[in-house]
């Protein structure tokens, strides 16, 4: 699990690891597994994606975002339709009209835990397991 600065060159909080996924050793085109991770930046907390894509399609994922909240747009006849999500930990699924609905999570104990649920969910395995993103403390040396 190696991850490298992710999201844009504007945005360098951000660390991204990125995964083909396979299937028995046959890897279909365009399906991938995506993690992102920011650390607190200022007032705004941690925030975690971690989603499986088909083409450019998020078609499952776990959010950590205790800073932002979304309203379920698709989804009608599911429990939280047209309900507003958030702040906190949420899972969204593709619904009949597409991705995006979303049902609260409770809070894991930590990223590793989070990644844990995900690929379980998923039905994923990742060889090397879970490996915490790189630390964006600066090693400054003392004067």
């Amino acid at each position: 699990m190696t991850w490298r600065h992710g999201l844009s060159k504007k945005d360098v909080q951000w660390w991204k690891w990125e995964s083909a996924i396979g299937l028995g050793g046959v890897f279909t085109e365009g399906t991938r597994v995506i993690v992102q991770w920011r650390p607190a930046v200022g007032a705004a907390q941690v925030k975690i994606n971690c989603g499986i894509f088909y083409r450019n399609e998020r078609v499952h994922a776990l959010d950590v975002d205790q800073d932002g909240q979304h309203t379920n747009k698709v989804g009608q006849g599911r429990p939280l339709f047209g309900q507003r999500i958030g702040p906190g930990t949420h899972e969204h699924t593709w619904s009949e009209g597409g991705y995006g609905y979303a049902e609260p999570l409770p809070d894991f104990t930590g990223f590793s835990a989070l990644f844990a649920y995900f690929c379980d969910k998923a039905n994923l395995e990742v060889k090397g397991g879970f490996k915490a993103p790189p630390s964006e403390q600066l090693n400054l040396p003392l004067l």
